[in-house]
């Protein structure tokens, strides 16, 4: 499996190996057409023949670049020395950042654990609360049952003491009724 794998990632190679081979066939002749199609113009031959003769002012041209080149790569070194203190600085910036998130990260689960804990007291008490109010309101309906209970046979105790004192009475001042009236 792996030697077939191995030798089709072979022909893809080669295929491209060609590819590449027959563009860069192309490109160099297109190169030598535009060679060839070249207008050679005064100032090209001029400079042309500066170049044979050792022209100073091709040289000149050549230092005046090789300075600017110089001058460039001075520049670049000194923005890139720039740069990475910025990048160094937002670095440290990142990482203070991410201890502080870090640090938030363990305050906010602390405060879940802490509001959850609260949540399940509050429940518990409420469901406390809600049996103690029912059994006080339970212990208050069986009181007034009991003093209704009371009330009652109070109030069939004072009608037969009533009816006793009225006997009583009657039998110590007997009462003259009046017949005829």
């Amino acid at each position: 499996m792996n030697e077939c794998k191995d030798f089709k990632r072979g022909i893809h190679m080669l295929d491209w190996e060609h590819e590449k081979m027959k563009m860069e066939a192309e490109d160099l002749i297109t190169k030598t057409k535009e060679i060839q199609m070249l207008h050679v113009t005064k100032e090209l031959q001029q400079w042309l023949i500066d170049e044979e003769q050792g022209g100073s002012k091709g040289r000149n041209t050549v230092d005046v670049l090789e300075r600017t080149l110089e001058l460039n790569n001075q520049m670049h070194a000194k923005m890139m020395r720039h740069h990475q203190r910025a990048l160094k600085k937002l670095q440290n910036s990142i990482a203070e950042k991410k201890a502080e998130n870090y640090e938030l990260d363990k305050q906010l689960k602390e405060l879940q654990v802490s509001v959850t804990e609260r949540q399940q007291i509050d429940e518990l008490a409420g469901v406390s609360q809600a049996e103690a109010g029912a059994k006080e309101r339970m212990r208050d309906i069986i009181v007034r049952k009991r003093l209704v209970q009371v009330a009652k046979a109070q109030a069939q105790e004072i009608a037969i003491l009533r009816a006793e004192v009225e006997r009583l009475r009657m039998r110590t001042f007997p009462a003259l009724v009046q017949a005829g009236n």
